[in-house]
């Protein structure tokens, strides 16, 4: 695993990595090269997607493009900088954009059930350990999306990169989560919602209710006929914690709105 971790970098060069000439508009002088860094990383992307992060190699991505591992070191120098460019290049999608009807709640959920759908679509990506907010091109997109949004409610600047943060945070380790349980389940080969009735059945058939009156007073209610489940995160409802998501999503969105509120009140 810690071949796969990007090793520390400093930020100045992760951003020119991840920019390279969108900021310049220049492209590279002289002959179009045979191979470019972007079909690299597409391959490398799709490498990922169809076999996990542990398959990306500088070997394999080279096999897959008819190259030698060498010629790849041309475009990319090291194996982190590969899975760096991969993150950004698999946020290449289009944020949503402003709501005709300024209605900055509704823009914001819509934008963390299209961070869910970019996560379900890259499930390696929740994987990788976080070292910074996003640097590239195609995250900072994003990431105008979603202040633009939480800005609107009237939240200051520094309030707003900081729901921004508890919201991504909340969206990337739910999904981390439930890809995990998902795998386990898939291993063990029942689904992860028999998987959780049986976690709850066994653990009631060990605790003293006495010493766990609420634990066991909410297994016995878990699984029964009269929950009501939201399914806009999760609409297979597989189970596991993204399937309760829209209401922890909601419980946050309240709290700025209330914030907001209180802010212009006073």
């Amino acid at each position: 695993m810690t071949s796969e971790q990007p090793a520390p970098a400093s930020t100045t060069d992760e951003i020119r990595l991840l920019w390279g000439d969108h900021a310049s508009g220049r492209g590279r002088r002289g002959p179009r090269p045979k191979l470019t860094r972007g079909e690299i990383v597409a391959a490398a992307v799709r490498l990922a997607d169809t076999e996990g992060l542990a398959a990306v190699s500088m070997q394999r991505v080279a096999g897959a493009l008819g190259y030698t591992t060498m010629s790849l070191y041309r475009y990319v120098e090291r194996k982190d900088d590969l899975l760096l460019l991969m993150v950004d290049a698999a946020m290449d999608a289009t944020p949503p954009g402003p709501r005709e009807d300024g209605d900055w709640r509704a823009g914001l959920e819509r934008w963390c059930q299209e961070v869910v759908a970019l996560y379900r679509a890259h499930p390696w990506m929740v994987s990788l350990p976080v070292s910074g907010p996003p640097s590239g091109p195609n995250g900072i997109r994003w990431m105008e999306a979603a202040l633009r949004e939480i800005c609107a409610s009237g939240l200051g600047p520094l309030d707003s990169l900081q729901m921004l943060t508890v919201l991504s945070t909340v969206l990337r380790e739910t999904l981390r989560t439930q890809i995990e349980m998902s795998e386990a389940a898939e291993r063990r080969g029942t689904p992860i919602g028999e998987s959780e009735n049986a976690w709850a059945q066994g653990l009631l058939g060990v605790l003293d209710p006495a010493a766990f009156p609420t634990v066991t007073g909410i297994l016995e209610r878990f699984g029964t006929e009269d929950e009501e489940f939201d399914v806009r995160y999760d609409p297979d409802q597989v189970g596991g914690p993204a399937e309760g998501l829209g209401f922890g999503i909601d419980r946050i969105l309240d709290g700025i709105e209330a914030h907001a509120r209180a802010r212009t009140q006073a």
